[in-house]
């Protein structure tokens, strides 16, 4: 899954990291706003069949906040290790030797990188506010 940089927010983040449990709270309700952002958008773009059945665009999860290296994040769509109902959705994704790789949720997420770093900003902004 591609990600994205929050670009210039370093001082922003800063400030919250230091206000603790607050800060982490704060931080989750940006990313939680900024995943359905993007979740909706992978809504619209996700691949679908004529049959009336579910559907993996019906599906798509956003995680709940990791860290790796320092850095909070959330994952939003397919995972190369799902092995849920909805497992195909990486096939479609990333492909495969039969099947072109569709990126559909990749440019979900790179069409929507302003409206989501501006997202991500407002929340901690009036996170710090309050």
């Amino acid at each position: 899954m591609a990600s994205i940089e929050l670009e210039g927010m370093a001082e922003l983040i800063d400030k919250v990291n230091k206000l603790g449990s607050k800060g982490e709270i704060i931080k989750k309700k940006a990313l939680d706003k900024a995943g359905e952002l993007v979740k909706t958008s992978m809504e619209r773009k996700a691949p679908r069949s004529g049959e009336a059945k579910k559907h993996m665009a019906e599906n798509i999860q956003v995680s709940k906040i990791r860290k790796e290296d320092g850095v909070d994040f959330v994952n939003i769509g397919p995972n190369k290790g799902d092995n849920s109902e909805f497992f195909y959705s990486k096939f479609t994704e990333w492909g495969t030797s039969k099947i072109p790789a569709q990126h559909w949720a990749e440019n979900s997420l790179i069409e929507n990188k302003r409206e989501i770093n501006q997202t991500i900003m407002e929340e901690l902004k009036r996170g710090l506010e309050e």
